[in-house]
């Protein structure tokens, strides 16, 4: 699961513990919604849902640069 998340368009990173039944992915928001992810989890014939989206902290530039 975490390969075929990973070579979608936008996801950085996907951490799929099957044991809990839950995914960690970070991905770019402008080429990717969570739902849009949760289909692909879909098509690969795992039931799934959203249960949570939190937004990365953005890194910012250091004063003077």
């Amino acid at each position: 699961i975490a390969t075929a998340l990973e070579r979608l368009p936008g996801v950085k990173r996907a951490d799929v513990k099957l044991e809990s039944g839950q995914a960690k992915v970070i991905y770019d928001d402008t080429m990717q919604t969570p739902e849009k992810l949760a289909a692909a989890i879909d098509k690969l014939g795992f039931r799934t849902s959203v249960v949570s989206v939190a937004e990365a902290p953005r890194s910012e530039a250091p004063p003077g640069r």
